[in-house]
Parts: structure tokens; C-alpha cells; sequence
């Protein structure tokens, strides 16, 4: 696909979000109405229904998604740390009822449409610490509930083989698990420019995708296809189905669809295959969605701009793909590092040193923790080594985030405008057609 495509899809990308955001904010155009539930708002009320999403568990507090069977909209719970519950549990909820406000920023931000932001996932109410009565387990979809069950089993032999920090940041790198590290080493992750590893991103899929079709390749090739794609589906509903891991599921199943029918496979295609059904399916994630955003941005520059730095960079060694992994670091940070200063106004600006020290080592310790935890189903003495050797690795991961998050000038607040970020993103998308467009007319070599 050439720059015109590249130019189009760009463009239209941040036109839709800007026209979308825009006229909700103004017209309401996603103002459904009224509901079940409204009248009862800012009342005591008593509510009957199921825990619709794996909860989140925080410090003091457990946040879930709550789905009354009045139907409606769902309510965001934030109830007391114990006892836990679980995806599809039955529970009877009594408290006050409440609508959530706008985020007013004290530093002169825009504020954080915090309704909006919710009602991507369906929410449209919030309850504070309400008195829990627990009716029944196992009301929900009986799949998810069976592969939220492994994955507890799961993280629940990860925290026996590994010691902490090392068990949770595994736990993020594998599965996008980020609630069990502390605030501080969250913080140096975040300064150091690493905390892109704690969510399980397209990447972090592809090589569990990678590997699963590795695993089944014994199968006939229709076989194996077959169950690769329902182990890659599977393992995205395990993980919470993010919109991140959406995007890179529907694009590993692209993948394997293409070498099936025997076609090429495109990638630029995928991605916007893939966009669009997300978007088809639920169109608020277009505005609302910031991690859905900065995956499109970092796929598009995986495609369009790593190649133009890697061209730049012909004085660094191609040895264990350093030119290759130092040219997709920038061209990333290039195209996302706006978006995010426009979000959060957070820039880190040693960032590039500790991603070319840990992200070569990302892939290996998910392999290892994964073959680690995977031999401790069947006997943990068996797994210590392979457990050993994985620590070891995230713990190199940590020391390096700790120096390089820990150095006093590692982040900077520098937020940006809407009218920077317009013409930011006007400069980069400027420069890009460009290039591509002189590129594209230099004569094509013979060889």
C-alpha cells in the first residue's frame, strides 16, 4: 500500500476521532435515553445481579463490572479488598446509586470525560463500598468462566514458582496482569518508558500466536490451523479480550487465514480490517478508547516509519538485530509519544536506552514462565529450573527499570494542546508522504 493509502488511512483515523468526540460532546449523539436504573439515582437502592467482567483486585479495594438483572446499563463497583469475587458470581448489592462526573485536571488540562469513557464498556452507573450479599457462583457464560478459572490457576502456581517482584511483572508481561506491582515500581516503569511491557500488547500476542501454531505444527496443516486459531481466540478471552489483544487476535487470525487460502498477506490491510470491525461492533472505543488508539498508532509505524529510521540508521551494527530493534523503538515513539503527551503529559526521556536493554528479553522470559508454570501443572520440582532461569531474566528487567526510573530527570510533565497535537501529527503525516512519495518515484534497481 502506497502513501496516498497511508495518507487516507492516517487522516481518516484522527478526523473520525475528532469529528466523533466532537459532536457526542456537543450533541449526545451516544445519549441512549433513559433507563431502568435512572430514577433510582442517588438513592439507597438494592440491586440484584451478576459480576459481569474479571474483577480488578487494587490495594484496599475490588473494582468490578456489575450487570443487574433489571437489565440497562451496567454499574462500576468499588467494594472492599475481601472477600473476593468472581466473573459470573450472583451477589445482591445495597448502596447509593450515582452517575459518574467529569474530571475537572488541576493543571489546566482539558478534563477527563470520565461518563464516555465508561459507557465504551457498557457502564453508565458507579457504587461505593455497597453491603455485598453473595447469592450463587457460576451464572455467567460458562466458557469464561472456565477460562477465568485457568487463568487463576494459572497466576496461582506463577506467584508459588516465582518470588515477588518477579511473579507480577510476569504476570503483566503473560497475561497484562499490572495490579499486583507497587505504585513505585509502576512509576519507574512508566519514567523509564517500559510500562507499554505491563499490558499484554499486539506483540506480546504474536509470540504466544507464534507459539501455538508452533506447538500444533505435528497436526495436518488444516489441523493445525484449526486449533491454532481457536487457542489464539481462547487465550484472548482468558487475558479480558482488551481492545489491544483484540486487534492483535483478529490480526494473527488475518495471518493464518492468509496462508491457508495460499494468499499474501498484507498487513496494512489487517490492521485496517481489523480497526474497522472493532469500531463496526462498538464505535465509542474510536474516541474513548486510549489503548485501542495507541495500538493502531504503533502498527502503522511498525509499517511506515521504523523503515525510514532503520534507512537512517545504516551506521549501526545489524548484529542481533540491534539496527532492526533500535529503528522500531524510535519509529513507535515517534508516532504514539504525541498522543500520549496530549493524554497525559507524561514524557520520558530516557526511554530509548532501557528498551533496547530489556525488550530483546521480553519474548524469553514469557516463553520461560510460560513452559515454567505450564511443567508445574504436572510437577513443580520439575519446573524450578526452568523457573530459575526465567527469574533471572525478570529480574534484570527490574534493575534496569529501577536505575533508569529511579534517575531523577527519567520523566519530564510536558502535556500538549490539541492544537499541537493537530499539528504534530499534521508535520509527521507531511513528512511521511514526502518521503514515500520521492521514494516511490527513484527508479527501481535491477537487482
Amino acid at each position: 500500500m502506497g502513501n496516498r493509502a497511508f495518507y487516507v488511512i492516517f487522516l481518516s483515523f484522527f478526523g473520525c476521532v475528532f469529528v466523533f468526540t466532537m459532536a457526542d460532546s456537543k450533541f449526545g449523539i451516544l445519549d441512549d435515553g433513559v433507563h431502568p436504573l435512572d430514577q433510582l439515582v442517588g438513592t439507597k437502592v438494592s440491586v440484584t445481579g451478576i459480576v459481569c467482567a474479571e474483577p480488578e483486585a487494587r490495594d484496599a479495594s475490588l473494582k468490578f463490572c456489575f450487570e443487574s438483572e433489571r437489565g440497562g446499563k451496567r454499574i462500576l463497583v468499588t467494594a472492599a479488598r475481601y472477600p473476593e469475587y468472581s466473573y459470573g458470581d450472583e451477589l445482591i448489592l445495597s448502596g447509593k446509586l450515582e452517575f459518574p462526573e467529569i474530571i475537572e485536571s488541576e493543571d489546566g488540562s482539558p478534563p477527563f470525560d470520565y461518563p464516555r469513557y465508561l459507557a465504551k464498556d457498557g457502564i453508565r452507573y458507579l457504587m461505593s463500598r455497597p453491603t455485598v450479599e453473595d447469592t450463587g457462583e457460576n451464572k455467567g457464560n460458562r466458557l469464561i468462566v472456565m477460562l477465568f478459572a485457568l487463568k487463576s490457576a494459572f497466576t496461582g502456581l506463577m506467584q508459588d514458582l516465582f518470588p515477588e517482584p518477579e511473579s507480577s511483572l510476569l504476570a503483566g508481561i503473560l497475561l497484562g496482569e499490572k495490579s499486583g506491582l507497587s505504585p513505585e515500581l509502576t512509576d519507574q516503569f512508566r519514567n523509564a518508558g517500559l510500562v507499554h511491557i505491563l499490558v499484554l500488547s499486539g506483540s506480546n500476542v504474536t509470540v504466544v500466536a507464534e507459539g501455538l501454531m508452533k506447538t500444533f505444527a505435528f497436526l495436518p496443516a488444516a489441523l493445525s490451523r484449526i486449533f491454532g486459531a481457536g487457542s489464539i481466540i481462547l487465550f484472548a478471552l482468558m487475558t479480558g479480550a482488551s481492545a489491544t489483544t483484540v486487534r492483535a487476535t483478529i490480526m494473527a487470525l488475518i495471518v493464518i487465514l492468509a496462508k491457508s487460502s495460499a494468499r499474501r498477506y498484507d498487513v496494512t490491510r489487517a490492521l485496517v480490517l481489523a480497526a474497522f470491525g472493532m469500531t463496526l461492533e462498538n464505535p465509542q472505543i474510536l474516541a474513548f478508547d486510549a489503548s485501542f488508539q495507541l495500538s493502531f498508532l504503533a502498527t502503522l509505524a511498525l509499517i511506515y516509519v521504523a523503515p525510514i529510521v532503520e534507512e537512517k540508521l545504516s551506521w549501526v551494527t545489524d548484529r542481533f538485530k540491534l539496527r532492526e530493534m533500535l529503528a522500531t523503538t524510535i519509529g513507535t515513539q515517534i508516532l504514539t509519544t504525541p498522543l500520549i503527551l496530549h493524554m497525559s503529559g507524561n514524557l520520558s526521556i530516557v526511554s530509548l536506552p532501557p528498551n533496547l536493554l530489556v525488550l530483546p528479553l521480553v519474548p524469553l522470559s514469557m516463553l520461560g514462565g510460560f513452559v515454567a508454570v505450564m511443567v508445574g501443572f504436572v510437577s513443580e520440582t520439575l519446573a524450578l529450573p526452568f523457573a530459575w532461569g526465567t527469574s533471572l531474566v525478570l529480574s534484570y528487567i527490574i534493575k534496569v527499570t529501577v536505575f533508569f526510573g529511579g534517575l531523577p530527570f527519567a520523566a519530564v510533565e510536558m502535556r500538549m494542546s490539541a492544537s499541537a497535537l493537530t499539528i504534530s501529527y499534521t508535520a509527521i503525516v507531511w513528512y511521511l508522504v514526502i518521503y514515500w512519495r520521492r521514494r516511490n518515484s527513484l527508479p527501481q534497481s535491477p537487482n
